[in-house]
């Protein structure tokens, strides 16, 4: 009986252990090919998110005829011929402005003459025109481009950088993509609307700053101002200049995708200072302003800012591309949840990637020394940051003294733009899917996507008039193009650049297309001042 009892005890706690291991063996792998399920089937149906705005499913808006594809080409080159070139806040070809604008009136007639189109000079040199919509009621929105250039120094140029030459099926020349691209596409698709003997129904402006390359702080701030005294306080949206259609930049994207900047990121400069004593070369200190400020702005390069993605639009990117590459990238892209980390972790490793999954840190200058046999008595840097939406300035501040931990480094703050909130995107999203529409239309087999815009641009003066703030230069770029911008041999295809011209003349039809839905305009109505620089 005894030994029975013994046995039964033994069986019973052998199946407790059996049942033990297998319950943790079991659920593991239980809960793991759930996951890899989830996981799996989150890959095979995910989509690009759908625009549930009936209207614009379906649009059927005309494009631009090939008829003049030359000629507007040729207009470009012409522009591209005036050196609209902006050295720093106080160095400009300014004269060069005067002759960029009666270039523009004489190569746009029916823009300048038109009855219900308004010229505005704004601060002697940036351009505002309204134009009037047939039926008033609706907020305006405000297109912009910038005129100006960053130099174009000419020893690496196959061709001469303000040269306008036409070889190949392209467009040489600075600005042909940042921005003189966007300021004549802009006009040749208005000119073209007019030239059908159409007038818009919605009222809309165009803005063309002339200082964007350093801060707009004469142009787009005055065009702001000048805004405001026609008694707008209040745009339904601005889009300006901004991310591109991209070819073979993204990951395991299939196809061309159009990224939309529905953010962009903060700006920041530090200026970094180490003060010491001046003395002869012969008996230098242990610590120099030199030794010192140089191992402060090693150590923030090497640390570099810590990694945000998926505190901003970044991820919605890859979500709104996974349906557009092979199954394998998919499973990752679909599955940001799970696979964030690890992507962050991949793309931070790409200079060109790593910028939209964290704050970007430049060290752009390093000034210190006035003789060969001198020990300086000051050492000074400047650090530029691209700051990330998922992060504060203060918090940037924060990481550098961190990276830098020496009580000897003074920081200071030069200049700063907090990152811009991001704008509204979806299926929902009104004006976002009128753009994303107008590509469609323009392009085909393509993807479009929204991203946070990586640069900065003048945008900043128009915060104050909408919440809906949207960055889109619609040209394809390459990996190789990349380096084009403030680079060398700027160039554009006249194939894109026609197709630049019918996205733009699309987008203005798809606004009035969608003027119902538009929000109302409640501002008083301002009559004309007889003092105006208009047409």
């Amino acid at each position: 009986m005894s030994d029975g009892i013994k046995m039964n005890g033994r069986t019973r706690s052998k199946r407790f252990w059996i049942i033990l291991v297998s319950v943790i063996i079991g659920v593991p792998v239980f809960v793991i090919l759930v996951l890899l399920m989830v996981i799996l089937i989150k890959a095979a149906v995910i989509s690009t998110p759908q625009c549930n705005i009936g209207i614009l499913n379906n649009a059927n808006t005309a494009g631009v005829t090939d008829d003049n594809i030359s000629a507007r080409a040729g207009r470009l080159a012409g522009a591209l011929r005036i050196e609209t070139v902006s050295y720093d806040a106080n160095n400009q070809n300014k004269s060069e402005f005067v002759v960029l604008r009666n270039y523009l009136e004489t190569s746009f007639p029916l823009i300048h003459a038109s009855d219900f189109v308004e010229r505005h000079i704004v601060n002697d040199y940036s351009l505002l025109y309204k134009v009037s919509g047939s039926e008033p009621g609706k907020l305006p929105y405000l297109l912009t481009s910038h005129m100006d250039v960053v130099p174009a120094p000419p020893a690496n140029w196959k061709y001469p950088p303000f040269g306008g030459d036409i070889v190949d099926g392209e467009i040489w020349g600075r600005g042909a993509i940042d921005d003189k691209g966007g300021v004549m596409a802009i006009m040749e698709a208005l000119e073209y609307w007019l030239s059908l003997g159409a007038r818009p129904k919605r009222t809309f402006y165009i803005g063309f700053g002339h200082d964007e390359e350093i801060g707009g702080h004469r142009g787009a701030f005055h065009i702001a101002i000048k805004l405001k005294s026609l008694g707008v306080n209040k745009l339904d949206f601005v889009m300006d200049e901004g991310l591109f259609i991209t070819d073979k930049i993204l990951p395991g994207v299939s196809k061309p995708a159009a990224l939309i900047g529905v953010s962009e990121k903060g700006y920041l400069d530090l200026k970094l200072e180490v003060t010491g004593k001046l003395q002869h070369a012969s008996y230098p200190p242990n610590e120099s302003p030199i030794g010192i400020l140089g191992r402060a702005v090693g150590n923030i390069e090497k640390r570099k800012q810590p990694v945000y993605f998926g505190t901003g639009p970044e991820a919605d990117t890859f979500h709104y591309v996974a349906s557009s590459t092979d199954y394998g990238i998919r499973i990752f892209y679909a599955n940001m949840w799970i696979f964030g980390s690890l992507m962050a972790s991949f793309m931070e490793k790409d200079p060109l990637q790593s910028t939209v999954v964290k704050t970007s840190t430049g060290l752009t200058m390093f000034n210190s020394g006035i003789k060969d046999n001198i020990i300086p008595e000051v050492a000074t840097a400047l650090v530029n940051h691209r700051v990330h939406p998922g992060q504060t300035i203060e918090q940037v501040i924060q990481e550098d003294r961190i990276s830098i931990s020496d009580g000897k480094v003074k920081i200071s703050v030069e200049s700063r733009i907090d990152p811009h909130p991001v704008s509204p995107f979806g299926p929902d999203a009104l004006v976002f899917q009128t753009i994303s529409t107008s590509v469609y239309q323009t392009y085909e087999n393509i993807v479009v996507a929204p991203c946070v815009f990586i640069a900065a641009t003048d945008t900043v003066h128009y915060l104050q008039f909408s919440n809906k703030v949207y960055r889109f230069f619609p040209t394809k770029v390459t990996p190789d193009d990349v380096s084009r911008y403030h680079g060398d041999n700027e160039r554009i295809a006249i194939e894109d650049y026609k197709l630049m011209v019918d996205f733009y003349f699309r987008f203005m039809q798809n606004s009035d297309l969608v003027f119902d839905l538009a929000p109302d305009d409640e501002q008083p109505v301002l009559t004309r001042s007889q003092n105006e620089d208009e047409l």
